[in-house]
């Protein structure tokens, strides 16, 4: 009947109905409620400054200590261009003399593979002990071409095996976990290289050679032993 008679000016069947419970309790008054907790918005300029002081801090965190929701907070990292990544683990943070060494050698190393192609010649071995136990890394906001927050390693103690792993320019060619309490000694470094050569011929990465051969055309490298 309203909207026969009022045509597009007609009132909502939400507010009719609003409107009809008001009047059964004897409320006359059609003005809107005040929304108490109607979420506020972020600000362009509230946002970065939490961000800079730390971008580990999660969507929740940031929402209450901005006093907005959580679903506001979502809204403006996904406007600001803003991802999350899980920081990488190092052992130690690096100090600029150490930086700029890394880096040198690095340049050093892209100039010499454009003039000679090598890196497919070395073959890089590494020990790691594995944890039972390993705590997460922390997620942190920040631009995609933005490194994420890296986090020192903590010191852990408790159970561990060593991890054995040998690889090259393609990836991981063969590893080898050890039982717990075992180390490696000669006869079992002997052994690994044994299977490494047997992995790289599998792999279709070395034809007809011998393991004496072998060793004259590559490289090996043990990052712990050289160490």
């Amino acid at each position: 009947m309203f909207v026969e008679a009022y045509g597009d000016n007609a009132l909502s069947e939400i507010t009719c109905r609003d409107w009809f419970r008001r009047f059964n309790d004897d409320n006359f008054d059609l003005s809107d409620k005040k929304r108490e907790n109607r979420p506020r918005k972020v600000e362009d300029c509230q946002l970065p400054r939490p961000l800079d002081e730390d971008d580990t801090q999660s969507q929740k965190m940031l929402a209450k200590q901005l006093g907005v929701s959580q679903a506001a907070i979502s809204i403006r990292l996904h406007a600001m261009g803003k991802i999350q990544k899980i920081g990488k683990w190092v052992p130690h943070e690096l100090n600029d003399k150490q930086i700029e060494r890394r880096q040198n050698t690095s340049q050093i190393l892209f100039v010499r593979q454009k003039r000679k192609l090598f890196l497919h010649r070395i073959v890089t071995g590494d020990e790691n002990g594995i944890y039972f136990q390993n705590p997460k890394r922390k997620k942190s906001w920040v631009d995609p071409a933005q490194p994420s927050t890296s986090s020192s390693r903590p010191n852990r103690f408790g159970r561990k095996t060593m991890l054995c792993v040998w690889w090259d320019q393609e990836g991981v060619i063969y590893y080898e976990l050890l039982k717990p309490g075992e180390t490696v000694n000669a006869h079992r470094y002997h052994q690994q290289l044994i299977k490494l050569h047997r992995a790289l011929r599998k792999k279709g990465r070395i034809i007809g050679k011998d393991m004496t051969s072998w060793f004259s055309s590559t490289t090996i490298h043990h990052r712990t032993r050289q160490q």
